[in-house]
């Protein structure tokens, strides 16, 4: 094999800080003049940039600036932003890229692949320690109200045992919630080989998802494998952002094509090529896109046009949108002592995402019922507290309604008589409600 696939397994990495074992086993760079480094670079792009007319040009645009004089007198991190800055005026590609980074230059240096090895060989082991400090992208695992389990993850990192661990304690977890919320909203890709054991989880054996092309290679095919349960069973939704890239999309990508879950949030930013880690001289690492990963459903990539979402909302709202849309499903569905618990969490979600007007002015309800007082607080928000406990804030979900934003299956209504309120009563589910007169 060559350099190219082995480094992809790291794609997630190159971004993180470099860790101490990073910083303790990597030489120093050689030294290495301004005109070696471009002429490096020039080389990389030339050779191996997925599409050769695309090479080719940015080959020319270096070698234009150089002769410009665009690089003189630049070292380091203004070199680097220097040769990005002309190399995106040729494509908007956001794999191509070059930075100053000599401690990942020299680990790359130092651990060429192996021709034999169809899966790259042992990760460095500054790599598999970054793989254990960021538990393999699973960043959060949550239990959200209605028994929505949600997985922040934050790449698709693997390689290692670590990694595999981090990924089947995600799935098991998930796997206890009636539906299933994925946050990819800060996810900047990785190993397309997590991607493919991610998707086996909602997809059966051997379904083929991607074809990976590169220059002078019709490509290879990615497929899922046989895993112990499946995720696909439940509701499951997708959040994205404009910073859900590469092998992120993939992903995102699999659900749309696939439609076993919905995504919610804006169109991912566009970063369809494979790319790979190559060291410069001096103490440079460039990324270079050097193949093109394309569905095995609609026969397209993703590059520089992103996935969008079946459900479109601005980023920050997508996991409150997601929750809505989950809790509202799971009503449809549940038994009739559930059902109410998952309307009223459905609305609590939506009177967050689209406020919604009581009827009265806020100031109307505020006053002492029996042992909880009603409050407007500084920021003009409705307020509950009972003697000796902080205020929750009361989200408004219909006329003279409200529930508590930390309590959101319980729902207080207030009791009008001649357009003023005399009461307010208070229930949580399959429970009376207990009524409490204003004072």
């Amino acid at each position: 094999m060559t350099l190219l696939p082995r480094l992809l397994a790291c794609a997630a990495l190159i971004a993180l800080a470099p860790t101490a074992a990073s910083a303790q086993h990597a030489p120093a760079p050689a030294a290495a003049t301004t005109a070696e480094v471009i002429a490096a670079a020039r080389k990389r792009v030339a050779d191996i940039y997925v599409i050769p007319e695309t090479g080719a040009k940015l080959d020319a645009a270096l070698a234009a600036a150089e002769a410009k004089g665009t690089f003189n007198g630049l070292e380091g991190d203004a070199l680097a932003a220097k040769v990005n800055e002309v190399m995106h005026g040729v494509t908007k590609d956001g794999h191509l890229g070059m930075r100053y980074d000599p401690q990942r230059a020299a680990i790359l240096a130092a651990n060429p692949p192996s021709d034999d090895d169809d899966d790259g060989g042992e990760l460095p082991a500054s790599f598999q320690r970054d793989i254990v400090v960021a538990n393999g992208g699973v960043t959060k695992l949550e239990v959200l109200p209605g028994n929505i389990r949600y997985l922040d993850y934050r790449g698709f990192m693997w390689g290692t045992p670590a990694a595999k661990d981090a990924m089947a304690t995600a799935a098991q977890f998930l796997r206890g919630g009636d539906a299933v919320i994925i946050d990819l909203r800060r996810n900047g890709g990785g190993d397309a080989a997590a991607v493919s054991a991610l998707a086996s989880y909602f997809l059966p054996p051997d379904t083929e998802l991607m074809r990976f092309e590169s220059r002078g290679n019709p490509g290879t095919v990615s497929k899922t494998s046989a895993v112990p349960f499946t995720l696909a069973d439940r509701p499951v939704y997708v959040l994205t952002s404009k910073g859900t890239f590469s092998a992120a999309e993939e992903f995102s990508d699999h659900v749309s094509a696939f439609k076993f879950g919905t995504l919610v949030g804006e169109t991912t930013g566009g970063g369809g090529f494979n790319n790979t880690f190559v060291p410069l001289p001096g103490g440079y690492v460039m990324s270079i896109s050097y193949g093109r990963a394309v569905h095995m459903v609609t026969g397209k990539d993703w590059e520089q046009v992103g996935i969008a979402p079946a459900i479109a909302v601005p980023a920050d709202q997508a996991l409150l949108r997601a929750q809505a849309e989950a809790t509202t499903a799971l009503a449809a569905k549940a038994p009739e002592d559930e059902r109410d618990t998952d309307a009223r969490l459905a609305a609590f979600y939506r009177a967050q995402l689209t406020p919604v007007d009581p009827g009265m002015p806020l100031t109307a309800y505020a006053g002492t019922y029996g042992p909880r007082t009603i409050a407007v607080d500084a920021s003009g928000a409705l307020t509950t507290a009972r003697e000796g406990a902080p205020p929750v804030k009361l989200i408004a979900v219909g006329a003279d309604s409200f529930v508590p934003e930390t309590v959101p299956q319980q729902t207080f209504r207030f009791i009008r008589e001649g357009g003023t309120i005399v009461a307010v009563e208070s229930d949580l589910p399959g429970r009376p409600a207990q009524r409490s007169p204003k004072g």
